[in-house]
């Protein structure tokens, strides 16, 4: 409980100090880069349940010098206790700051696979497997987003493979 506490207040400060920092170079740091996964099986999805509430994509920032696939691939294990195999860019998502707390984002979104690992909490929160009924009422706003933007990729990509047959 303290340990999570602490990180949620860490976060927090290195949101408020890039803030500042972007406010007194007026406004022209990039946005974090970001990535967000994903993994859907048999009708259920890999999210994240948050101690402060509400469900999430496993997801994280960009470390330096890192490629969004080994983003995606480190963040998942960290979070979730899962490898994964990516499978497909699904596109990109961006979000700007409304809040001295929240930094602005540019996030990479993928979709992929569970290969391995064991389903396992984190510091970011409760891992689990949620029904795609369940999926809009439960999701982080910003979440809600992005799922929508795969259910018209996966719709686009099942007309295209029946014309294609």
């Amino acid at each position: 409980m303290v340990k999570n506490f602490l990180y949620q207040v860490l976060k927090r400060l290195v949101a408020v100090f890039f803030n500042i920092l972007n406010l007194l170079l007026a406004g022209n740091l990039p946005p974090f880069g970001c990535v967000c996964v994903i993994i859907e099986d048999q009708g259920k999805y890999l999210v994240v349940e948050r101690p402060e509430g509400g469900y999430v994509f496993p997801s994280g920032f960009m470390r330096w010098k890192e490629h969004p696939t080994q983003t995606a691939l480190r963040e998942c294990e960290e979070e979730t206790g899962l490898r994964l195999k990516i499978h497909t860019l699904i596109g990109c998502s961006s979000n700007k700051s409304d809040h001295v707390t929240r930094m602005s984002t540019l996030t990479v979104v993928y979709l992929a696979e569970a290969v391995g690992g064991e389903l396992k909490n984190s510091i970011e929160g409760r891992a689990c497997w949620l029904p795609e009924a369940d999926m809009m009422g439960l999701l982080h706003p910003q979440q809600a987003a992005i799922f929508e933007h795969f259910l018209h990729y996966r719709e686009q990509h099942e007309q295209a493979q029946r014309f294609q047959v």
